[in-house]
């Protein structure tokens, strides 16, 4: 089971991240202060650690620096309010792997973690989309009791997505992002594995609610309103 660490200290924000991880089958454990933090990392291993930069007792870049000088490479996702330029730059050079500040959807912060633990070689999280629930690492998707299974280029086909969500993504970048530019399939073979996507995700794949059909252009990821 994967394990994640939810370092938070607004009570608000750090139950609804536990509650929705904890929805899709992940294992999460949450801190609220820096020493707290440092006693759940010292205690276990973590796929990954969502890191609020501002705590009750210190920094939570401090912490940060301490892990990579440690050799701790666990992915780190640093969250804070302070939107500035300057504090994303000092976040990813103290070895955060990504940034996101307050307000954030959380289906964009799950799209965000698998796209780190896939290149950290880690296994990804699940991911919620409408009924469905998305498991890219074991290439699966679960709805309403079913499981059906994601073939390779489905699988890739879907995280570019997820990585894209609310972008309206035209066939040519689709293709050239999943099968390569040198690749044999056209522009058709989009098309294809969109409608077999449709079938494990949408409740009623002929009128489509998740995976969209942008007439003339390609297709958008609507991921829905956040649970």
């Amino acid at each position: 089971m994967r394990q994640l660490l939810v370092v938070e200290d607004e009570s608000a924000i750090r139950q609804s991240l536990v509650d929705w991880f904890a929805g899709q089958g992940v294992q999460v454990q949450a801190a609220a202060s820096l020493a707290a933090a440092e006693a759940a990392l010292a205690a276990g291993r973590f796929h990954c650690v969502l890191l609020d930069l501002r705590l009750p007792d210190g920094d939570g870049l401090a912490l940060l620096r301490r892990m990579r000088r440690a050799g701790d490479r666990t992915p780190v996702i640093a969250i804070t309010a302070r939107g500035e330029e300057g504090q994303r730059v000092k976040g990813l050079e103290s070895g955060a792997d990504d940034y996101v500040v307050k307000p954030f959807s959380v289906r964009e912060l799950s799209a965000r973690i698998a796209t780190i633990l896939r290149r950290a070689g880690e296994p990804t999280l699940p991911v919620r989309l409408g009924t469905a629930t998305v498991d890219l690492a074991g290439h699966e998707v679960r709805r309403g009791g079913r499981v059906a299974h994601l073939l390779p280029k489905e699988a890739e086909l879907l995280a570019f997505l997820l990585r894209n969500p609310g972008r309206t993504v035209s066939r040519d970048e689709l293709l050239k992002a999943v099968w390569g530019h040198d690749s044999l399939p056209t522009t058709r073979t989009v098309d294809t594995h969109v409608f077999q996507l449709r079938q494990k995700l949408e409740e009623r794949p002929e009128e489509p609610r998740i995976l969209c059909t942008v007439h003339g252009v390609g297709y958008r990821l609507d991921p829905g309103p956040d649970a």
